[in-house]
């Protein structure tokens, strides 16, 4: 599959990122380009990754003297629209940037998901989320399903569990392969919201062999 990953400029994505949500965008596609994806990463050019990076500025908002944040949700825009130029096309794109692409993402010709990293519990954002409430997320709580339950939400793919096993090749596959499960329902056309909530089940962590913490994840059957 060809997959593009559109990030947050705001911290550069790599194994040494101040912010856990690069380290986990850098080990997701990682792990996606070693089981056989073509990943391009639409990034910060500080950013350092196993796939092709694209690199839309030349450093991390949080890189300069006076971080500029206003500048980062700008970014994730122009990495989008690079992504939907880019030839030959993607079969999907993954966004990791926030609300910012909410409208850009109802219009692509390509199917496309996003992942939520923050909790929901703002009224503001929940409204926002709610006006694209078609458009197919992941989340990364079961805390977020319980705070807007009538969002299209794919899995619950937790990044803090990529994270603490993040030495732990097996677990680090797993949760590409959850990633993988998403990317194949919105490729073929399944991302409904009555389609997905029997499939989101508790499962034990991505560690197999730790059962007292469990995890939601990704599961079709």
């Amino acid at each position: 599959m060809r997959i593009a990953h559109i990030s947050p400029f705001l911290e550069k994505v790599s194994f040494e990122s101040q912010d856990p949500q690069g380290r986990m965008i850098f080990h997701l596609t990682n792990q996606l380009t070693r089981l056989g994806h073509e990943v391009l990463l639409f990034a910060s050019g500080d950013s350092k990754t196993a796939c092709e990076l694209v690199p839309v500025a030349p450093l991390s908002m949080r890189a300069y003297p006076a971080p500029k944040r206003y500048l980062a949700e700008a970014l994730a825009m122009l990495a989008l629209e690079k992504a939907f130029a880019t030839l030959p096309s993607f079969d999907l794109i993954h966004i990791h940037s926030g609300l910012s692409c909410l409208p850009l993402m109802r219009r692509s010709p390509i199917p496309i998901v996003s992942t939520v990293y923050d909790s929901l519990d703002a009224p503001e954002v929940i409204r926002v989320y709610r006006e694209f409430k078609e458009l197919a997320l992941i989340a990364t709580s079961a805390e977020q399903l319980k705070q807007v339950p009538d969002l299209n939400w794919q899995a619950v793919i937790p990044c803090l569990d990529l994270l603490r096993w993040q030495n732990e090749p097996q677990a680090v596959e797993k949760i590409a392969r959850a990633h993988e499960t998403v990317y194949e329902w919105s490729t073929i056309g399944m991302g409904i919201p009555e389609r997905v909530v029997p499939h989101l089940r508790v499962v034990t962590s991505a560690k197999a062999d730790t059962a007292h913490e469990r995890s939601i994840a990704a599961s079709p059957y």
